[in-house]
């Protein structure tokens, strides 16, 4: 770290401290014993009003001395204190385990890590070259002392064996406004209960959707998990030899899953836009349509898909329907067999996934 850092982070803390003890102030108001707020609203409390300011920069001033840094545990500890209303007394591995908090040193850890995760799939940032190609040395302070934050979330990744080089590259261009294909999202199955409606209405209503869409080409998508076993598949009820499943990497959440077995589906209906121009995709996963549907560009899968339609001729039309899961469906049944068989594959799709789909990896350090 460089020697200007080492002489700026005290003055910094001591600032940080300052201002976190005057929100903590707040919160003893709030907190009042007779007529305060109850510990959940105080805890939402703590975390907007202190937790937030120690988060801010914690990147930066965690590779601070531990000496510095063990100044700001007792903000932490008070603020448990004030919430759960404990008493001085309490013993602080107790306040981690009532507050559902845990250690500042563990947060930064955390924090530091979601911030390296993210920083991979950005290789154009300025950052991401001083972080994964200056040599680990670089980051050792100009003292003796330990690596900083950055350079001790490598060691953290390995101990939880993830590896950043299945992180894929968030730099995917979207499509352009004037660009965009015409689709269509139907979610109107949500408005049934699930708890409160049978598998024969369900399908009562499913036939009627179907019938609406009686002149499209069918194609049903899925999803599945089996602890870090991932796979997707796409089943065409009409030309079963056209079906396709995949495994993808482990460590890949379920709703990268379900776009994946989406994306499945639109490469090979890209094959049928010869011989037909109406297409309906049919998914058990309502946060993937809702993300198609809002556009949420954000989620590289979904600038991906938006990028596949755009190739198709402009006479093709897309439509999105959410159909429930296990309601005796035969479509979404058949994609469901065909995503499990995949999930014992050997071979994986080699398709990297997002950085995101890694930080659950990181929870065992809330």
């Amino acid at each position: 770290m460089p020697l200007y850092l080492l002489m700026i982070l005290p003055f910094t803390l001591r600032y940080l401290k300052k201002k976190s003890l005057k929100a903590l102030n707040l919160l003893r108001v709030v907190g009042h014993t007779d007529w305060g707020a109850d510990r959940a609203t105080l805890l939402k409390l703590y975390r907007t009003l202190v937790r937030s300011k120690l988060d801010y920069g914690s990147v930066i001033y965690g590779s601070a001395k531990k000496h510095v840094l063990r100044a700001l545990d007792p903000i932490h500890h008070q603020g448990l204190r004030i919430v759960l209303g404990a008493f001085r007394t309490t013993p602080i591995k107790s306040l981690y385990a009532e507050a559902g908090e845990p250690s500042l040193e563990h947060r930064r850890i955390k924090l530091a890590s979601n911030y390296v995760l993210k920083l991979k799939s950005l290789p154009r940032n300025p950052c991401h070259e001083i972080v994964f190609e200056a040599p680990l040395s670089d980051f050792s302070a100009v003292t003796k002392s330990e690596p900083n934050l950055v350079a001790n979330t490598f060691e953290h990744f390995k101990n939880a064996n993830i590896s950043l080089n299945i992180i894929d590259n968030l730099h995917v261009q979207c499509p352009p406004p004037w660009e965009e294909h015409n689709i269509t999202v139907d979610i109107s199955l949500t408005k049934q209960n699930k708890e409160n409606t049978s598998e024969v209405a369900y399908q009562k209503e499913f036939f009627r959707i179907k019938e609406k869409f009686s002149n499209h080409y069918s194609v049903f998508t899925d999803g599945s998990k089996l602890e870090d076993k991932v796979a997707a598949a796409a089943y065409f009820p009409e030309h079963p030899d056209r079906s396709k499943a995949t495994r993808l990497r482990d460590g890949a959440s379920v709703f990268s899953a379900e776009l994946e077995g989406i994306a499945l589906a639109l490469t090979e209906i890209k094959k049928l836009t010869k011989y037909h121009k109406h297409f309906v995709i049919y998914s058990d996963s309502l946060s993937a349509l809702q993300a198609i549907q809002s556009k949420n560009f954000k989620v590289i899968d979904i600038r991906r898909l938006y990028n596949l339609i755009r190739k198709f001729p402009p006479y093709v039309h897309i439509s999105f329907v959410w159909i429930p899961a296990h309601v005796g469906i035969q479509g979404n049944e058949n994609v469901d067999k065909l995503a499990k068989a995949a999930l014992n594959g050997t071979s994986t799709s080699g398709k990297l996934i997002c950085y995101s789909d890694l930080k659950p990896k990181n929870k065992h350090l809330d």
